[in-house]
């Protein structure tokens, strides 16, 4: 079998971000299919092309036995909407234009958003005569507005909506990644829906790599250390982490081990956090910029606890974001500011929910007064709850049955 898929934000090689679609497509190449993915090199946490693909307007690739095309498309993607708009229609219309060229497949599989993306995945699927796939992994034009990004009121909305309404009919077969969006999309009207989430890989801490990493960044080996690896964008709302790393610092009450916070990533808020911290340091807060997915884990291992945060909104209240897995896969427990799944997966992993910034300061005290070994056990018993529930092959067997339920319809 052979699937054409359209994403359009898959990290280049060393790039930062943590990805789950690369770990599910190689196992469907190991598990004999053909895969060809059409995407972007642009970075999207800080909009920047690598030395490697800049001014090329196509480049051929083999990363894990997946066959990527990167394809050119605008830049500049955090500086306004304007220009964001640009980069999804642009990226589109390469999409479709390489894709078409592409060996005919049995399946074409657009992942979203942007909704750009299923306009190029069922294009191609018109052309190859082909059935065709839809992820969804935000709602649209739903997230877009929870994030203020659109008006419910205004025109671009009611024509998203119509787009991603038609887009989830026309389906032979919709992918999501969170239990919460299932109802969603079917009333979107999207008929065949399968969850498939990422998939727990281990990467199990080792004393030396923690070390490593805490000597690097000045951390005291006793201190209890919380990472937030990731987007630093509007949407993450990481003015609250901040808001309570102050609080923490200026009152450790109960904190029996010094409280240290590692931020690594970039994104639309970068700037504004940076001029925030510059105009009132806080102690015990490594603002770091994006980092490449290995080194991303190595700071997880230097860490105790993951964060997982987001602006309250009802739309992430089903969601259930790569970097949660990722955080488990790392043998952290995480604290998340969002109720509703990420807040169930975190109980049942040992961690929190803190809803502002005074409760997150609260539950990173808490987590500073536990001992060493407590934290390590809370660890792994996070991980052994992820690999039961979020395993490889339960996941990959659930996007292989969607792909070929499709394929049959044909």
């Amino acid at each position: 079998m052979r699937v054409l898929v359209v994403y359009q934000h898959a990290p280049t090689p060393g790039a930062p971000g943590i990805y789950r679609h690369r770990t599910l497509l190689a196992e469907l190449v190991r598990r004999g299919w053909d895969v060809d993915l059409v995407s972007s090199p642009i970075n999207y946490m800080d909009g920047s092309v690598p030395e490697r693909y800049a001014g090329r307007r196509y480049v051929r690739e083999e990363i894990d036995g997946i066959v990527h095309h990167w394809v050119r498309a605008t830049d500049d993607v955090h500086r306004s909407f304007r220009r964001r708009a640009r980069n999804y229609v642009t990226f589109a219309a390469a999409a479709t234009l390489r894709g078409s060229r592409l060996p005919r497949p049995d399946v074409v599989w657009a992942s979203s958003p942007p909704l750009s993306v299923a306009s190029a995945g069922r294009a191609l699927a018109r052309r190859h005569r082909r059935p065709f796939v839809l992820e969804v992994r935000d709602l649209w034009p739903e997230s877009a507005a929870a994030v203020g990004l659109l008006s419910e009121e205004s025109r671009a909305y009611r024509v998203i909506d119509r787009f991603a309404r038609a887009y989830a009919s026309a389906a032979a077969g919709t992918i999501v990644p969170t239990p919460g969006l299932v109802d969603l999309v079917r009333g979107h009207g999207a008929r065949d829906v399968t969850l498939v989430t990422g998939a727990i890989d281990d990467h199990p801490p080792t004393e030396a790599v923690r070390t490593r990493v805490r000597e690097r960044l000045g951390i005291p080996e006793d201190a209890c250390v919380f990472a937030y690896v990731g987007a630093h964008g509007v949407v993450n709302g990481l003015d609250v982490l901040l808001d309570a790393a102050e609080l923490v610092a200026a009152d450790p009450a109960g904190a029996t081990a010094p409280v240290h916070v590692i931020m690594a990533g970039a994104g639309s808020a970068t700037a504004a956090l940076d001029e925030r911290l510059r105009a009132r340091p806080i102690a015990g807060v490594h603002k770091l910029g994006p980092v490449p997915k290995d080194d991303a884990r190595e700071l997880l291992a230097g860490a105790d606890v993951g964060l997982h945060l987001l602006r309250p909104d009802p739309v992430f209240a089903s969601a259930l974001p790569t970097k949660v897995l990722e955080y488990l896969g790392c043998h952290l427990p995480f604290i998340t500011t969002v109720p509703g799944l990420p807040s169930q997966v975190a109980e049942q992993t040992g961690g929190d929910l803190a809803q502002d910034a005074a409760g997150l300061a609260d539950a990173m005290r808490r987590w500073a007064a536990r001992s060493p070994a407590e934290r390590r056990e809370l660890g792994e018993g996070a991980f052994a709850w992820g690999e039961a529930a979020y395993g490889l092959e339960a996941s990959v067997d659930a996007l292989e049955g969607a792909l070929r339920r499709a394929i049959a319809q044909r």
